[in-house]
């Protein structure tokens, strides 16, 4: 998963919500790589329109209960198969989808979904 422009793998005790990382990732954003600070405002808005279509995709093509983003990180990571964040939204595929299915697989590549989409960073699971 991707909060702010860092990378936490799934399954990390890291809480990107809790305080501690917030103030963290505040003070430390002079240091992340040009273009990987966090987006507010338009961008955002744009990047939750984009992963919202890529959602209802997934479920147009056969993968029934694909969640929409959120704009907050999991709670549980280890309660997914898979999780991925750009800009403050997030994205959970619950353990019930098979991420590994041939269908999921064939809606994943006609929606761009997962690492090297263009519009997102992933993480398996870990």
């Amino acid at each position: 998963m991707e909060a702010g422009g860092i990378a936490i793998p799934s399954g990390s005790a890291i809480n990107p919500s809790s305080p501690a990382f917030k103030a963290a990732q505040a003070r430390c954003a002079k240091l992340l790589a040009p273009g990987r600070t966090p987006v507010t405002g338009e961008r955002a808005a744009e990047v939750r329109a984009e992963m919202l279509a890529m959602s209802k995709c997934m479920r147009a093509h056969g993968v029934s209960g694909f969640p929409d983003p959120t704009l907050s990180p999991p709670a549980d990571p280890a309660a997914d198969s898979f999780a991925m964040g750009h800009y403050g939204v997030f994205l959970a595929v619950p353990l019930a989808i098979n991420i590994n299915s041939p269908a999921f697989e064939h809606a994943a590549s006609v929606c761009r979904f997962g690492p090297g989409s263009g519009r997102t960073q992933a993480a398996p699971p870990g």
